[in-house]
């Protein structure tokens, strides 16, 4: 198993590489035979190391859980396609949407597509404990980041899971959240209020705990610890009003956002 954030964090950017060279591999020549995807996936394995330019020592701490993900990963890939009707369709798009004034901007790890309605299947691969998957999906309205990727889709109706690639006997799982329409909808609409009030001169406070934000590239934005604490609240994507916590709400100076403060868009992975 491995041990350490550090580790476990560089073993999914390295999955995340494994995997798309797999399924570019895949959909170019398509096969249903078990054996030839795994010389498939194992070839992937050795492209994503080079790419990623690890030599043997750096590869170490990833071999004895490697064997294990990529059955399971296997498995779970035999039944998503059969049980789901689900055909892979594109790794890693970037895309772009445009919300009034504003654009959305993000990276997506996978879209499926679904052969018996057509709708898109999102895909964010997760190389964490399976209970923190689930524990993502528990309150639809905060889960964020699968309804943000909805929201740079041009469907009404689609499909959105975390797909929990473990190293352990569990294998591979689904973690789909069932809401992600509505709390798109949502987020979409709370997105349009908030900038609204921020138009207005409003304060536009960090409303997630500390971790959220944590490898957010525009976490100086509004988690500011200088920042007053007298900031009127916004809502959450939820729609619920919530209070700025201690010592991490502000004021826009002048009700604008420098533009030293404005990235250009919002990209990552966790």
């Amino acid at each position: 198993e491995l041990e350490g954030e550090v580790d476990k964090r560089d073993f999914g950017n390295w999955l995340h590489e494994v995997l798309n060279h797999f399924h570019a591999a895949l959909k170019a020549a398509p096969t249903p035979d078990r054996r030839v995807r795994a010389a498939m996936i194992s070839i992937a394995s050795e492209q994503a190391t080079h790419a990623m330019g690890l030599s043997e020592a750096d590869f170490l701490p990833f071999a004895a859980a490697w064997p294990a993900v990529r059955e399971g990963y296997l498995d779970w890939l035999s039944a998503h396609e059969a049980d789901e009707g689900a055909v892979f369709e594109q790794a890693e798009p970037r895309l772009e949407q445009p919300l009034d004034d504003v654009r959305l901007v993000g990276r997506l790890d996978r879209i499926d597509r679904l052969q018996a309605d057509g709708r898109a299947y999102v895909i964010d691969y997760k190389t964490e404990s399976l209970d923190s998957s689930k524990q993502r999906v528990k309150e639809p309205f905060e889960d964020t980041q699968l309804a943000f990727y909805a929201a740079l889709l041009d469907e009404d109706t689609l499909r959105a899971a975390y797909v929990n690639v473990g190293e352990k006997a569990s294998g591979t799982q689904t973690v789909e959240q069932t809401e992600v329409v509505a709390a798109r909808d949502a987020l979409v609409e709370g997105i349009l209020h908030d900038l609204r009030r921020i138009g207005e001169g409003a304060a536009m406070p960090a409303l997630g705990e500390g971790a959220v934000c944590e490898f957010c590239a525009a976490r100086g934005l509004c988690r500011k610890d200088f920042w007053s604490d007298d900031a009127a609240p916004l809502c959450t994507p939820s729609g619920r009003v919530t209070q700025p916590p201690e010592g991490e709400a502000g004021r826009l100076r002048g009700g604008q956002a420098a533009a030293e403060d404005t990235p250009p868009g919002l990209e990552g992975r966790s």
